[in-house]
């Protein structure tokens, strides 16, 4: 049985290009590794703070994009699966342009690690005075 060159298709495909302003980010850690894959949401000026205008996850270079349909704040929030989580804010002019900049750190949970060494101080004092207590019982209970 031989096959013609006719090539037929059940359903087509369409695309366009919608809109040369898109605002790109790029996600990374503090080390420089990339941000693969990671969940990121989107929430516009003024809008309700658990309503999303967008979401989806970054590409494997850890860059995420979208195209704002009005100027202001612009809230971008990423969270993997393990905790690490960045949120900041970008500012969209009234022709849909944002700047353009370089990396800037984001604070991700700076009072949860101070709140995690001191805990791991306090826990290595009760221990150090656990062992101290002990060690005093022990002689009081020899005389």
């Amino acid at each position: 049985m031989a096959l013609s060159g006719t090539v037929a298709f059940g359903h087509g495909v369409n695309y366009g290009l919608l809109s040369e302003r898109a605002v790109a980010v790029r996600f990374g850690y503090a080390g420089g590794e990339l941000m693969s894959y990671t969940e990121v949401k989107v929430f516009g000026p003024q809008s309700e703070p658990d309503l999303e205008f967008q979401n989806g996850r970054t590409d494997a270079r850890g860059v995420f994009a979208f195209v704002p349909d009005r100027h202001g704040i612009w809230t971008i929030e990423a969270r993997d699966e393990s905790g690490h989580r960045g949120a900041f804010e970008v500012p969209v002019a009234q022709d849909g342009t944002a700047p353009v900049g370089g990396t800037q750190a984001v604070a991700q949970g700076g009072l949860a690690t101070m709140v995690k060494v001191l805990l791991g101080l306090s826990l290595l004092c009760n221990m150090a005075l656990a062992a101290a207590t002990a060690r005093r019982r022990g002689k009081g209970s020899r005389a």
